[in-house]
C-alpha cells in the first residue's frame, strides 16, 4: 500500500465488490438476505465481552454511567459505525 492511500478508499475495489454481489444476487436471489448473530455476556456492573461473526469485543461505560470505562461504550461503537 502506498504512502498516498493511507486512509483513503480503493474506489475501485469497492466498485468491484458490489458488482460481484450484485451477480450474486441476480443469479441466486436466496443470498438478498443476510442474518447477523451478536451475542453478550455481561462480566460486571457495565463491562460486556461480546461476539460477532469472528470478532471478539468488550463494551464499557464511564463511571458516571456504572462502568470503569476500560472498552468503548456501547454508544461509542454506534457512533463508529455509523461513520462508515
Amino acid at each position: 500500500m502506498s504512502e498516498e492511500s493511507v486512509g483513503r478508499v480503493d474506489l475501485e475495489k469497492a466498485r468491484r465488490a458490489l458488482e460481484a454481489m450484485r451477480k450474486r444476487y441476480i443469479e441466486d436471489p436466496r443470498t438478498r438476505t443476510v442474518t447477523l448473530r451478536a451475542t453478550a455476556k455481561l462480566v460486571k456492573d457495565a463491562y460486556i465481552e461480546g461476539r460477532i461473526g469472528r470478532f471478539n469485543f468488550t463494551a464499557d461505560e464511564p463511571p458516571e454511567r456504572g462502568g470503569d470505562d476500560r472498552a468503548p461504550s456501547p454508544l461509542e461503537f454506534f457512533l463508529i459505525g455509523a461513520a462508515f
